[in-house]
């Protein structure tokens, strides 16, 4: 029988995620290097204690641990996190209403992807009205190689980026059209890069056909895909050039608006 100073296993985890925070808090109103002890006063974590959540800290790249003093503040991980989830505030906010004039333009599902590892995470969607219909849902991760948000988000990664993926991925199966062959996506690739388009027929979805463009920033960086996805029966050579070209406008247009938040953020922020 626990005694009752004993914390339970889930109010221990609790008490570890609120010294976490009260770490990250305390740098980022300090805005500077500050040493063990002056982290373990200020936030009254046992000292003991505070040297493990430091250097799990420190391992994840959230705070930085100067090599010539026992000083921490916060670290390139902190930074990256916050503007990850400004930019994504900003492209969802952007892309909702694109995303539905996709819908109401075509009748088909339309769907807002970013990397996450080496997967494609649907952050923002809208459902066709048709009777028959792909949902296109909010939180489903792809693999980059299967679908056409990921073909995409992959063909515009750095190219020692895109490289290191090659040499690792598996190319596991999701449908006997799944690509299984590293050459015949490197080549798919190219023709992405080319083309500005990526498909994906039946390749993650059986009877499902993609396709995805980028969104990207000022500097060729792709921000995001976005996409439709159908049954196949739906696509025909006529109808392709057309939705191609909806979902460029929409790319574009997304792209500004969420540029433009970003200016205005900015803006604020230096008044």
């Amino acid at each position: 029988m626990r005694a009752k100073h004993e914390a339970s296993p889930s109010q221990a985890s609790v008490k570890s995620a609120d010294r976490v925070l009260d770490i990250l808090e305390l740098l980022a109103s300090t805005g500077r290097a500050m040493t063990h002890a002056e982290i373990a006063r200020r936030t009254r974590i046992p000292k003991s204690s505070l040297t493990a959540l430091l250097r799990t800290l420190s391992n994840r790249g959230y705070i930085d641990q100067s090599t010539d003093s026992n000083r921490f503040q916060l670290g390139e991980g902190a930074y990256a996190l916050a503007r990850r989830g400004a930019h994504n505030r900003d492209l969802l906010r952007a892309s909702q209403p694109w995303l539905q004039r996709l819908v109401d333009s075509t009748g088909e599902s339309a769907g807002l992807s970013v990397l996450r590892h080496d997967m494609a995470e649907r952050i923002a969607s809208a459902q066709s009205p048709r009777a028959v219909l792909y949902s296109v849902h909010v939180g489903v991760m792809q693999p980059l190689y299967a679908s056409s948000a990921g073909k995409v988000l992959l063909a515009w990664l750095p190219p020692a980026d895109r490289e290191a993926y090659l040499a690792r991925v598996r190319l596991e199966p999701r449908t006997e059209h799944t690509i299984r062959s590293v050459a015949v996506l490197r080549r798919q690739i190219q023709q992405i890069r080319e083309d500005g388009v990526a498909w994906s027929f039946c390749e993650f979805t059986a009877g499902i056909v993609g396709l995805a463009v980028p969104i990207l920033d000022a500097r060729g960086r792709a921000l995001a895909a976005i996409g439709l996805a159908m049954p196949t029966d739906r696509l025909n050579e006529d109808r392709k050039d057309k939705l191609v070209r909806t979902l460029r406008t929409a790319a574009r247009e997304i792209a500004v608006a969420a540029h433009q938040a970003r200016a205005r953020e900015a803006k604020n922020v230096h008044i």
